[in-house]
């Protein structure tokens, strides 16, 4: 399997420093792709009715659980990133921490997972997936990640929304109180 997951890397990352135009476009990608799906949350906070504002609760917990996993499995399996093994190019600067799986693509995954799970933000959950997707692959090709990295956290990503989405009617009294309490904090500002 690690000899898969190098070659998949390889695959991706060898185009690394060859083009300066893409390599700012993948860094860019890798770096600002989840600082965008938070100012999506938040303007779709603002936009939303209260149901929707359920579901992006629900997103931002289904996040929290996912990293939550994450952070689980670091302490008990630590998988080097490409640059510490002497692999690839790597075009940004990075602690060396475990890349098992990649806290980066997890959260924008939980999001887009977990707004999958409802009819009425499946349309935009389908184009955040995407996002995730090219956001996880920037990061291989930016050289601070594997394939399987981006692979798990996929995995975990999926079952923390299965994990939250099933909670939701439990959920349903502190995701209201938490809309009221925005409901009354927005006014203020405003």
């Amino acid at each position: 399997m690690e000899q898969l997951n190098n070659h998949l890397f390889a695959a991706i990352n060898q185009f690394a420093g060859l083009n300066q135009f893409f390599d700012y476009m993948f860094m860019f990608f890798a770096e600002v792709m989840p600082y965008l799906f938070i100012v999506l949350v938040i303007a779709a906070w603002f936009r939303s009715k209260e149901h929707t504002k359920r579901y992006l609760i629900g997103a931002t917990l289904t996040s929290v659980v996912g990293i939550a996993i994450n952070h689980v499995i670091a302490q008990v399996y630590f998988h080097p990133r490409p640059f510490m093994n002497d692999l690839g190019t790597t075009l940004v600067a990075h602690t060396p921490s475990t890349s098992f799986p990649s806290d980066h693509t997890t959260f924008m995954f939980c999001i887009a997972f977990s707004l999958l799970c409802h009819q009425a933000t499946r349309t935009v959950a389908l184009g955040l997936t995407l996002l995730a997707v090219i956001g996880g692959l920037s990061r291989v090709y930016i050289g601070v990640h594997f394939p399987f990295d981006i692979a798990a956290a996929a995995v975990v990503s999926g079952f923390a929304a299965m994990v939250v989405h099933s909670a939701r009617y439990k959920l349903l009294a502190c995701y209201n109180m938490i809309i009221a309490t925005g409901d009354v904090l927005t006014k203020r500002m405003l």
